[in-house]
């Protein structure tokens, strides 16, 4: 994966900094550019040049550009840094309205730095204004280097990350520093005191289309998706889908089959023959269209060394426990294929399950406010907030000013039916601070470049554009892509309901984690840190039923991770 990061710090050595913190991201080569008060580097490894060809850098006349990623035209052409820049002066930086692919760039003109984020947000950067010195990178740890402000933690996106297993909007577990929102850029001038952000893909002005009829959505979606797989296989050859046995990664195994010239691989996990899981299914798409089926069993003790590893990758603690079964995924899948496509975007785009609670509160009207609801409907730590954090930590919590305001523009922008709306929070928010991160980051970490033909900039704004009844019709879910792709999947997946990868981390805790959990969060360590109620997490760890708490093994696993985040980005750093 390529890398990109700088600063306009008087102090050089803060580049060099950032480079050796990040680039274990796998970058071969360096290059660095200085503009006026400005240092920006750029790191590209050899599988980043193959499948992100934008990646790199450009600068004329006390003016630059560095780019991570692959940036297309609205016809999906790659655009070279050079091309960028040209854009960029023929047109301002309005020029990124137009722009599709997964990237990250930065843009210095004059005493002038612009950060800009993909419309999806498959790749990310961060950025902290400290006084006076901007910096940014890809990842928080290339951000807080230089000792401009002590490591600390930023509380509510601690509650935030209890409450929804991530750290929505721009605020990060570290204090100042911020991630850039999807579709977004950031401008700086060298000496300001604030930072301006403008959202360029906002999903509020695409207008309703006057097409219903299902022909038409069938066939425009399979061609963006087609096209969109097109672009990608272009001179690869070994090639490898996720497939779980779920309708959105039989799509694109079944496209990605029928589209490259060769046999694919596909990759499936499961968790041992004591747990369910979908591999019938998936094999039933496998043999269908002869892949390369991949069958891999994933334990704890596979990945439980490699825990702090992943969670240094992860950059931020991810409370969805299918981030180390992916992580030891990749690693073997880089043993086979060059890249490797997944099927993301088919729930937060098209209708998947979790919105049906909501719309039954939205049209059933129950006494709970809809901000509220759509936070239990998580299933996370948001009602055990108050066992679970120390006394004086809880007292802190505002709960509608560091939870539910998040939600609330959501939900009153105009012109928009309710499922739209739901589609737009998780586009936006789980979407671009959960789903798409936690990929990028654990198949980087095995030097490819993840492909999302279900979450990119076409098909979010299409599925905006079409008639809300055709994602969710009749209380059937994705309805559209059901239809789209009836001929390609077979009919046993476009029938069966939602089930998704069940992790069984419940067992995991009272078996093979019970050892890891017991010393990570054993009570002197919980006490030092100052944040959880040592008794709460000996109930967790109990598996005490009668303590009020639920979801023992999802929150044993946010808490794992979190404490784990914590000990390499705060005790470490000597906060």
């Amino acid at each position: 994966m390529a890398i990109i990061f700088g600063n306009n710090s008087p102090d050089q050595r803060i580049l060099h900094q950032q480079y050796e913190v990040l680039k274990t991201r796998g970058s071969d080569t360096r290059h660095v550019l200085a503009q006026g008060a400005w240092h920006l580097g750029v790191g590209i490894n050899e599988s980043d040049a193959q499948q992100a060809p934008s990646s790199g850098y450009y600068q004329q006349d006390g003016c630059g550009i560095v780019v991570a990623g692959e940036v297309l035209t609205t016809t999906l052409s790659p655009l070279s840094a050079a091309e960028l820049w040209r854009l960029f002066q023929d047109q301002g930086i309005a020029f990124v309205k137009q722009l599709h692919g997964a990237f990250v760039l930065a843009i210095v003109a004059r005493d002038v730095l612009y950060l800009v984020r993909d419309a999806a947000g498959q790749r990310t950067v961060y950025y902290q204004l400290e006084e006076g010195v901007f910096t940014f990178a890809i990842e928080t740890k290339g951000v807080k280097v230089g000792g401009l402000a002590p490591a600390a933690l930023y509380l509510p996106a601690l509650f935030q990350y209890l409450s929804y297993s991530f750290v929505p909007l721009e605020h990060t577990l570290l204090k100042g520093v911020k991630e850039l929102r999807a579709g977004c850029y950031v401008k700086f001038r060298h000496g300001d005191p604030e930072v301006q952000q403008d959202d360029f893909f906002t999903l509020t002005d695409i207008p309703k289309s006057e097409r219903q009829d299902l022909p038409y959505w069938s066939q425009r979606l399979r061609k963006e998706i087609d096209e969109d797989i097109q672009q990608k296989l272009q001179h690869k050859e070994e090639v490898g889908v996720f497939l779980s046995g779920g309708l959105d990664s039989s799509i694109i195994a079944a496209r990605v089959a029928q589209l490259h010239h060769r046999p694919i691989h596909t990759f499936s996990i499961h968790f041992g023959k004591k747990y369910p899981n979908e591999n019938a299914f998936a094999k039933l798409v496998a043999d269908r269209y002869q892949t390369i089926h991949h069958e891999v069993e994933i334990k704890p003790q596979h990945f439980a060394r490699r825990l702090p590893e992943i969670i240094r990758h992860l950059d931020e603690p991810s409370g969805d426990p299918i981030t180390a079964p992916n992580f030891e995924l990749a690693r073997y899948a880089r043993e086979h294929v060059a890249c490797i496509f997944n099927g993301e975007g088919g729930d937060p785009c098209f209708g998947g399950p979790k919105n049906m609670s909501m719309l039954l509160h939205h049209w059933y009207g129950e006494p709970v406010s809809r901000e509220r609801a759509y936070l239990a409907s998580y299933r996370r730590g948001y009602q055990h907030l108050e066992q679970i954090l120390l006394p004086e930590i809880f007292a802190q919590l505002d709960p509608v000013a560091d939870l539910e305001r998040i939600l609330t523009p959501y939900f009153e922008v105009p012109g928009l039916s309710f499922l739209d709306k739901l589609m737009r929070i998780n586009i936006k928010l789980k979407g671009a601070h959960l789903i798409l991160p936690k990929v990028e980051r654990m198949l980087g970490a095995h030097g490819f470049v993840p492909y999302a033909p279900l979450f990119s900039k076409k098909i979010i704004a299409s599925s905006m554009e079409m008639p809300s009844n055709l994602k969710l019709y009749q209380g059937i879910e994705k309805y559209i892509l059901k239809v789209a792709f009836a001929e390609d999947v077979p009919d046993a997946i476009i029938k069966r309901p939602k089930s998704g990868m069940r992790v069984p981390v419940r067992y995991w805790f009272q078996g093979e984690l019970r050892r890891m959990a017991k010393q990570r969060l054993r009570e002197d360590r919980i006490r030092e840190g100052g944040i959880f109620e040592p008794k709460a997490i000996k109930e967790l760890l109990a598996y005490d039923r009668e303590s009020g708490l639920d979801r023992h093994g999802l929150l044993l696993w946010m808490l794992l991770t979190f404490e784990l985040w914590r000990e390499q980005n705060l005790i470490v750093r000597g906060t």
